[in-house]
């Protein structure tokens, strides 16, 4: 598994009259794979909420439900942690499919018998898709610093960010879209059971589509395209940058050394908590 995952080799530089052009190329299409990549991690994270509901009119306890989903946010937690060093390591072009892969497939399981069995059921889906999708960002995060460079990046990730928004916003219309187009062919005249297809179904065949997207068009490194670094690109070198700064890090190193002994990490990940608390606490319960 994890040799399918290995950075990609570097190659041999490209003549000098391919470099400019091929560059150019291809920042536009890694930068439009990983954002159409990370829209669409969110058409498939959040569909439990939507059908919260729908499975109390089931039957289910709206205080268990919310036990089920709280398995999502532990999970994602927990992934994007442990999973965003595994990323570094990573070829991000296999990396940002994969998690979106599973986490489709995992919200296709949430609309089969077994996914509305039970909580407990639930609970595993939920803390699976969770987990998957914690494999979102970091990938996104090895691209835009392999491939635009220190004084540009900041407009970049701005630009960027919007992703989410935008998987986030086609979530909705898509469960209901989803419900009357497919939801008669799977439930016939049992309409109740049409927000299954909507929330579940639907979101998760698209995000498998997208998924495939994702891979045709991102890249690893500029270096496994035969390009030269980005700081070297356009003469734009951070301070203290050397040769160094190109080599895959270990695990031990990319924790001990970078994160875990980095006050102003501290600051932000505590600071961005109490954001969650506030968007997650409407995106979860206000439905």
């Amino acid at each position: 598994m994890w040799s399918f995952l290995k950075p990609e080799p570097h190659r041999p530089l490209l003549s000098k009259e391919k470099i400019d052009p091929t560059y150019k190329r291809l920042r536009w299409q890694v930068f439009i794979g990983i954002f159409i990549g990370y829209a669409g991690y969110y058409l498939v994270r959040k569909n439990f909420s939507l059908a919260m509901p729908y499975l109390v009119d089931m039957g289910f306890d709206k205080g268990l439900l919310g036990v089920a989903i709280s398995a999502n946010a532990i999970a994602y937690g927990l992934s994007k942690f442990i999973m965003g060093g595994v990323s570094d390591r990573s070829s991000a072009r296999k990396f940002l499919p994969l998690g979106l892969t599973l986490s489709a497939l995992a919200t296709l399981l949430l609309g089969t018998k077994v996914g509305v069995s039970s909580i407990v059921s639930m609970f595993i889906l939920q803390f699976l898709i969770g987990w998957f999708q914690g494999m979102g960002w970091p990938p996104c995060g090895r691209v835009m610093t392999h491939w635009f460079s220190q004084n540009e990046r900041g407009t970049k990730m701005s630009i960027w960010n919007c992703a989410h928004n935008v998987g986030g916003a086609l979530v909705g219309p898509m469960a209901v879209y989803g419900a009357m187009w497919f939801g008669s062919w799977f439930y016939g005249v049992d309409s109740s059971k049409y927000f299954i297809i909507g929330t579940y179904i639907f979101p998760a065949a698209v995000a498998l589509f997208v998924a495939l997207l994702a891979y045709v068009l991102i890249r690893d490194t500029p270096q496994s395209c035969g390009l030269p670094t980005i700081e070297k690109w356009r003469n734009d070198y951070p301070k203290n940058y050397s040769e160094k700064s190109e080599q895959e890090l270990t695990t031990k190193e990319i924790f001990f050394k970078y994160v875990l002994n980095n006050k102003i990490l501290w600051y932000i990940a505590f600071a961005n908590a109490f954001v969650y608390l506030v968007r997650y606490g409407v995106l979860d319960w206000a439905p």
